[in-house]
């Protein structure tokens, strides 16, 4: 399969991967504000977005995603950014194949799992989900309000939703072929090989996907690796504190290192 993507811009590419249950369109600040200096793709991953939708999903699958990508648009060492689980994608893909990638930035996610989210009990909840009651994102909100008191989570779900010609809403992710292979890939950790590319790691204050005790664990398979933290910021740094995050991506991206 060849993944769906914007593309944006003219110059070195850089490949966006999104978090779980999102698509490419949550990155779409980070597009417009490098797509003068590089030329910009910003994917929807297996079973999410406008990309196709398989029973099938690994981070090995995933990364053969990305090389197929790579090799189906000719792109030469492109930079590569991963949120959450994107993230992971990119840390697999990087120790598989470690000539491809000219940087990587990973964001707020560790190689070591971390009991740290409650996204298998999110599933649960969006089971229940029913487009043929639910007619708007209000009436979801209003659904989704009754398990979940974030409204932040409840926004983002509301905006992986679209509408089908007829007007009934659906979610933008394949959540069957997410919920069956979950624990694979969440729980799967990369302890194995080596990426010896300039590579950073953003994490944000208040979040326990990435802290810092796993900082030896990444300089083993990362030894080029930096760890940033981002203040005043939880999981989705580029959202929360867009202004340090910014701060962080333009110096790493001007290193020539």
């Amino acid at each position: 399969m060849i993944l769906y993507s914007k593309i944006l811009g003219s110059g070195s590419p850089v490949l966006v991967l999104h978090g779980l249950f999102g698509n490419g369109d949550n990155w779409n600040f980070f597009a417009r504000k490098y797509s003068n200096y590089y030329q910009i793709h910003l994917l929807d991953i297996r079973n999410h977005g406008k990309s196709p939708f398989s029973e099938k999903m690994s981070l090995d699958i995933m990364s053969e995603d990305i090389l197929n990508y790579i090799n189906y648009y000719k792109l030469q060492n492109p930079i590569l950014l991963g949120h959450s689980i994107g993230g992971k994608i990119i840390m697999k893909f990087s120790v598989k194949f470690p000539y491809i990638p000219k940087k990587i930035i990973v964001v707020d996610i560790s190689p070591i799992y971390h009991k740290n989210n409650n996204n298998k009990e999110l599933i649960s909840i969006l089971k229940k989900v029913d487009f043929d009651i639910i007619k708007t994102r209000k009436d979801l909100d209003a659904f989704l309000k009754l398990y979940i008191s974030d409204v932040r989570t409840r926004l983002f779900i509301s905006k992986s939703t679209g509408k089908k010609e007829n007007g009934k809403l659906y979610f933008k992710f394949f959540l069957f072929g997410i919920d069956n292979n979950y624990d694979d890939i969440i729980y799967e950790e990369i302890k194995k090989g080596t990426y010896n590319g300039p590579t950073i790691f953003i994490r944000g204050e208040y979040s326990r996907y990435l802290i810092l005790e796993d900082y030896c664990n990444i300089k083993k398979i990362f030894p080029k690796a930096k760890i940033s933290t981002i203040k005043k910021s939880n999981h989705c740094i580029h959202v929360e504190n867009p202004i340090d995050f910014y701060k962080e991506i333009n110096l790493f991206l001007k290193n020539k290192k």
